[in-house]
C-alpha cells in the first residue's frame, strides 16, 4: 500500500480505461458475482456482481473497517476509482486532508468545477484521464468551525468521463450497490 500513488491514469498499476482482465493492476481487484447480495444490498439494475479491491480493509476514522478504494468497472474498462482513506497520495503528494492551498500548489493546472450542495469539485486532466478532488470547508456546518477548504474525496476517471460532479455526503461511490 505504501507504494500506491494516484495519477490521471489510475491508482498505481490499476489503470482507468483498460479492461480488468488485462489491466496492469488486475491483481488489485476481483469480480464477485454475488457481491451486492452477499453484503445484503440491493443492486442497481439486475447484476449483483461488482469488481472489488483485493486489499484488506483499513480501519476508518469511525473505527469501522472500510475498503482502501472502490472501483467502477465492467468487462470493457475500469472507468472510476474512488479513494476512501487518506493513506493514498497523488504523485504530487496530495491526499485526503490536504488543504485547497496545497492542492493548488501541487496541481497548477487545476480546474474549478460546479459547486455541489456540500462540496466543491476540482480536477486535472490529460489524455489518460482525470484526477478529481472534492473540497469542503465549514460553510455547510459539516466540518468543524474554522476548517479551511480541505480535500475530502479523490477519484480517478477514465478519459471521456465528465469530471464535473460532486459526490460528497451522497452515497455515490464507485461500484456501490445502492442508488
Amino acid at each position: 500500500m505504501a507504494d500506491l500513488r494516484l495519477s490521471t491514469s489510475g491508482l498505481g498499476p490499476l489503470t482507468v480505461g483498460l479492461p480488468p482482465a488485462t489491466n496492469p493492476g488486475a491483481v488489485m481487484i476481483e469480480f464477485r458475482p454475488r457481491y451486492c447480495e452477499d453484503i445484503g444490498a440491493e443492486s442497481i439494475g439486475t447484476d449483483p456482481g461488482r469488481w472489488v479491491p483485493t486489499y484488506e480493509p483499513v480501519v476508518g476514522a469511525d473505527g469501522e473497517p472500510r475498503a482502501l478504494f472502490a472501483v467502477e468497472a465492467d468487462d470493457t474498462r475500469v472507468s472510476r476509482i474512488d479513494v476512501i482513506g487518506s493513506d493514498i497520495p497523488t504523485t504530487a503528494g496530495i491526499h485526503i486532508g490536504s488543504t485547497l492551498e496545497q492542492l493548488r500548489g501541487a496541481h497548477p493546472g487545476l480546474v474549478e468545477g460546479t459547486a455541489g450542495p456540500t462540496s466543491q469539485v476540482w480536477w486535472v486532466t490529460d489524455a489518460a484521464g482525470a484526477l478529481v478532488f472534492e473540497t469542503q470547508d465549514d460553510s455547510q456546518g459539516i466540518q468543524p468551525a474554522g476548517t479551511p477548504p480541505t480535500v475530502i474525496l479523490i477519484r480517478v476517471l477514465a478519459a471521456g468521463v465528465d469530471p464535473d460532479f460532486t459526490t460528497a455526503n451522497s452515497g455515490n461511490v464507485a461500484g456501490s450497490c445502492g442508488t
